[in-house]
């Protein structure tokens, strides 16, 4: 019997890249991760390609050992990226039935979403994703598929995701270089969205954060619709930066400190206590009370969710959001979730990741550093199902999942 395809989800982080390789678990009839790699890349900066060349060998580096430990190649590819160069914004299109039996079919629908997509956008820019938040019939609001229903007026409301047509073939030829095929690229939010918050928190009114090294992407789902969605070009990096600079340590150690010792609320220090900390050279060590880094490090995260309250009240739905779920490497630290409810003014924020029942996988892949990577494949394999599936997880606005298991459960497309 043939393997089944591999099907992998790149994400381009800061500074990093991290890939999740899936297929299709005939036993159980889920979707199981086979393997999984987070390496550091010196070509990208804030998610955009820096250095071409080292982005391709950070490409042949994780896809390469994906493939060797997997015993296969990548059948599919998909890139889920994020950078400030994304731009996210609301339009309404129309279209007109003027056929006889007024019956609404699937190309009426494509074609009102195409309308709403004819709008000026920067120039090198292009659309990455449209999102349907929602239809009305003959200015009845509230229809979610209105296919089969009657009418003379459609109209959708779309959620477009525009960037910069530079860098998106920057990173497209940065990963071909080494031989790869991309069979799609897109907003790595909407996917992470998807698979972190439930159903009930976008009803409720819910804030993603996810929090990277250099940027941080923010997205506001009321009832059940995204909103809203933004890129942030500051990230958790800024911290290192400031243990490096004020401790007197390299990055990497500074780095280290930070994973290991690091807290931003005051509740979450254990105990008063000192830690070496390795001089620039690194020929000796200097103590110092572990209290001086939460002293560092909680002014620096104080300003950055500052920052994500500002980009939420520029968005117009400040008052929106009750709950948040904050995911990303950077949600591992102690007392993030403390801030984002004292600065945010949310009733409730959690730690995200993504939900178990969607995928089979080892816990460590449930890191929340995983997360982007993971859900980024879990919408490739979504995606497989037919384009039919495709748009009706975007164009359409509904959930890739539900379909997912039926799907599954139906058709047999992985073996090859």
């Amino acid at each position: 019997m043939a393997k089944p395809n591999l099907i992998a989800g790149l994400d381009i982080g800061s500074g990093k890249m991290t890939c999740v390789a899936v297929a299709h678990d005939t036993e159980t009839n889920t979707l199981k991760v086979l393997a999984g790699r987070s390496v550091p890349c010196k070509g990208l900066r804030g998610g955009m390609v820096s250095d071409i060349r080292e982005t391709s060998a950070s490409v042949t580096h994780i896809l390469g050992s994906i493939e060797r430990e997997c015993n296969r190649d990548i059948g599919n590819l998909f890139v889920g990226m994020r950078g400030a160069h994304l731009e996210s914004f609301s339009n309404h299109g129309t279209y007109n039935i003027s056929r006889m039996d007024k019956e609404i079919t699937q190309a009426d629908m494509e074609l009102a979403v195409e309308n709403a997509k004819a709008m000026p956008i920067k120039n090198d820019n292009e659309i990455v994703n449209v999102i349907t938040q929602g239809y009305s019939i003959d200015k009845q609001r509230g229809i979610s598929n209105p296919e089969g229903m009657e009418g003379s007026l459609l109209e959708v409301d779309v959620h477009i995701t525009t960037g910069s047509s530079t860098h998106i073939n920057n990173l497209a030829k940065a990963i071909q270089r080494p031989g790869y095929k991309i069979d799609d690229t897109f907003y790595s939010l909407v996917p992470l969205a998807d698979c972190v918050l439930t159903q009930e928190e976008k009803e409720i009114g819910a804030l993603i954060l996810d929090l990277g090294g250099e940027t941080m992407s923010v997205g506001i789902y009321i009832d059940g619709i995204l909103k809203f969605s933004r890129d942030i070009p500051y990230g958790c990096d800024l911290i290192t930066s400031d243990l490096s600079r004020l401790l007197h340590t390299s990055r990497t150690h500074a780095k280290e400190i930070k994973e290991k010792y690091g807290v931003s609320f005051p509740t979450f220090l254990d105990e008063e206590g000192e830690i070496p900390v390795p001089s620039l050279d690194g020929r000796s060590t200097h103590n110092i009370k572990k209290s001086y880094v939460l002293d560092i490090i909680q002014p620096r995260v104080e300003e950055l969710i500052e920052q994500v309250a500002q980009c939420v009240d520029n968005s117009g739905y400040r008052n929106f959001p009750v709950v948040g779920v904050v995911t990303g490497g950077g949600s591992l630290m102690p007392g993030i979730t403390e801030h984002c409810v004292n600065i945010l003014g949310l009733k409730e924020v959690r730690r995200g990741t993504v939900q178990r029942e969607l995928i089979t996988s080892d816990e460590a892949f449930f890191d929340p550093q995983y997360s982007t990577a993971m859900s980024v494949a879990i919408y490739a394999a979504s995606l497989m199902g037919g384009q039919d599936f495709a748009r009706s997880s975007y164009e359409k606005g509904g959930s890739m999942f539900g379909k997912l298991g039926r799907w599954l459960k139906g058709v047999d497309i992985f073996g090859g």
